[in-house]
């Protein structure tokens, strides 16, 4: 359909009838138009695709661990926190 629309005599007569409609004296203004508003768009997608700025978050408050004391399981010899019941590693009861 559109096959050979390009071509030098077609590009020479859309040049002429622009020429005619616009006149000699209106073409630069034309152009000039043209270059700006394609200059506006390539700046506004730039825009669009580039990352947006990024909110600061809010301070989070992070909250301390306490140091337990920690001792090791008399049957596996892993270590264990002072508040366990039982070795985690063996399952071993341990004494209170």
């Amino acid at each position: 359909m559109f096959e050979g629309l390009f071509e030098p005599t077609h590009l020479i007569l859309i040049l002429a009838i622009i020429l005619i409609v616009f006149g000699a004296g209106k073409l630069p203004e034309v152009g000039g138009g043209l270059g700006k508003s394609i200059k506006e768009f390539r700046r506004g997608v730039r825009e669009a695709t580039d990352d947006p700025p990024v909110a600061e978050s809010p301070t989070v408050a992070i909250p301390t661990v306490t140091a337990e004391a920690v001792s090791t399981c008399p049957n596996c010899g892993s270590r264990i926190s002072d508040g366990a019941h039982f070795c985690s590693t063996c399952g071993n009861k341990l004494a209170a």
